[in-house]
């Protein structure tokens, strides 16, 4: 740990200290104790009653609810005629419109199809609804993406998506090439994170496909079960791989295809490459190592997302493709700055742009958030004949050496502290639990103004998803401030209102609220409110 800072009184001391370039200016801490502070809103969300005769697949057409699948493609027509509820399984994604809306993306749907092989069902999620939700009887999986309003009620009217699977074997995309069936059909396979962006269209990934996909919930919300995508990047079931196959070897070099895509923000602002608004950036890190930039805008037929650039490639270290710990809390083998980890899930696995110009993304193996900025510095091309090819042909298509950050901030460790009241023991636990940077959002913020938010954005919420909890960063120093659940600085799991099971993402809402998605055995989202705090209000001062 950093030891204290001290700051001495007296303007001829410190002339004398600086005139003698005894003083090397450095970072103050930020005052912990003005730090927002949160408390858990219980009662939020309200309850997800499912209309009687409720079928995910006819939504909002009431039908045979599908209580089994067959191998010719049809489903039992079974007609659910109780009003039940919805149930979310794991709830992967979170994100905010311009009404404080929040929708989150889910995986109850993606429940594979066929028999199990081996107790596992083909292609099924680990969020399909099962014993950790209710009786299947009562349990009817939401659609993909769930809205509520700011006080916690379910808007069913932009509550929609496409929830259809492959119910016969082929070739889509799946790990092995050949077992299509039980993947997604038609939105992204393995679904992750999302983004409303500042038109009003709702942005969604996954970390088992290749696309990410545009919504306008006004238009998909009544549509339900038939939504229609009004942008697609990348080509179903086909990755930025060697073979194309997603889970094979990484390119992280095309143009044209994505690898297993969890995260996606979108820029209000002229982009300093592209000279066009509303750049988008795709956190492309489950399957490739970077951040890729598309324009719509400058979409053409050679160029038909409108590639811009990218940044990052992967950590080798060694072999080791992770950083090499030194003791508990400081690496004594870092990864380059310049890459992601190679292992662990996700890298990177956010994407956040703030109005201080820069570009924030989550090395989720590495315990850290790099930050680069959006000019062509790092935003550069691949370059080749093979950039543009399905699948690609990584010989011909050479990615560009990415530049160094701006900064890496990580996460308690490599002279990053935590608070110096906190329990040392419940620090080590922090540290040897697991990786600390699953997911971020700057704080305050209006999420989706990105990089026009109004807010001093002084603040990171960090959500660590292997130490069940999330933390609040001063985002100038990079130290650990405070948490905002009940544990404080220690992990917190559990399922009683401010734990965490496996906090995957999280998204902050214009009155200073932040709300955090759990997924695996955490299936739910929570809302916290600030509390005795002035600070998140100062919407003036960036």
């Amino acid at each position: 740990m950093r030891s204290g800072r001290y700051l001495y009184a007296g303007a001829l001391v410190v002339a004398l200290v600086v005139g003698l370039g005894l003083w090397k200016p450095t970072h103050v801490k930020a005052d912990r104790d003005h730090a927002p502070k949160f408390r858990v809103d219980a009662s939020w969300p309200h309850e997800l009653p499912a209309p009687a005769g409720y079928n995910y697949l006819s939504w909002p057409t009431p039908g045979g609810f599908p209580e089994a699948k067959t191998p010719t493609g049809t489903y039992d027509a079974t007609y659910n005629d109780t009003a039940n509820r919805w149930v979310q399984g794991e709830v992967a994604g979170s994100c905010i419109d311009q009404w404080d809306n929040v929708y989150t993306f889910n995986r109850a749907w993606e429940t594979g199809v066929g028999a199990a092989v081996n107790g596992t069902v083909p292609n099924s999620e680990s969020g399909a609804i099962n014993g950790n939700d209710a009786t299947a009887a009562h349990a009817l999986p939401s659609p993909p993406v769930v809205a509520f309003t700011p006080d916690g009620k379910v808007i069913q009217s932009r509550s929609f998506g496409n929830p259809t699977l492959h119910l016969v074997a082929g070739t889509y995309g799946a790990y092995t090439g050949t077992a299509g069936v039980g993947r997604s059909a038609y939105m992204p396979h393995g679904a992750h994170g999302c983004f409303v962006d500042y038109k009003g269209n709702l942005w969604v990934g996954g970390n088992g496909d290749g696309i990410v996909q545009e919504y306008n919930p006004a238009v998909a919300g009544p549509a339900g079960a038939g939504a229609a995508y009004s942008l697609q990047i990348g080509t179903k079931d086909q990755c930025d791989t060697t073979t194309g196959i997603c889970g094979a070897t990484a390119n992280n070099s095309s143009q044209v295809l994505l690898n297993e895509p969890p995260d996606i923000a979108v820029d209000p602002e002229v982009g300093p490459v592209s000279g066009k608004r509303g750049d988008i950036y795709i956190a492309d890190g489950y399957g490739n190592y970077r951040v890729v930039v598309f324009n719509p805008a400058l979409a053409s037929t050679s160029n038909p997302y409108g590639y811009v650039g990218q940044w990052g490639q992967v950590c080798v270290n060694g072999g080791t493709g992770v950083e090499v710990p030194n003791g508990t809390d400081t690496p004594g083998n870092p990864c380059p700055l310049n890459s992601f980890g190679a292992t662990g899930g996700g890298h990177p696995h956010c994407v956040v742009l703030g109005n201080d110009g820069n570009v924030y993304l989550c090395d989720r193996p590495n315990s850290r958030i790099l930050v680069i900025g959006k000019t062509s510095t790092w935003i550069q091309p691949s370059t080749g004949t093979g950039c543009t090819s399905v699948p690609a042909t990584p010989a011909t298509c050479t990615a560009p050496t990415p530049a160094a950050p701006l900064r890496a901030i990580y996460i308690g460790t490599n002279g990053y502290t935590f608070p110096s009241t906190a329990n040392p023991a419940k620090v080590a636990a922090l540290l040897s639990s697991g990786t600390r940077a699953c997911d971020m959002d700057l704080y305050p913020n209006v999420d989706y103004l990105a990089s026009t938010s109004p807010t001093h954005q002084k603040y990171i919420v960090n959500v660590a998803l292997d130490v069940d909890n999330v933390f609040l960063l001063d985002k100038s120093s990079g130290d650990v401030l405070s948490s905002i659940g009940k544990c404080g600085i220690a992990p917190c799991p559990g399922h009683n209102a401010g734990e965490f099971a496996y906090s995957h993402t999280g998204a902050s809402d214009s009155k200073g609220n932040v709300y955090v998605a759990e997924t695996i055995t955490g299936r739910r989202i929570q809302k916290f409110v600030p509390v005795d705090d002035d600070d998140h209000y100062d919407r003036d001062h960036h």
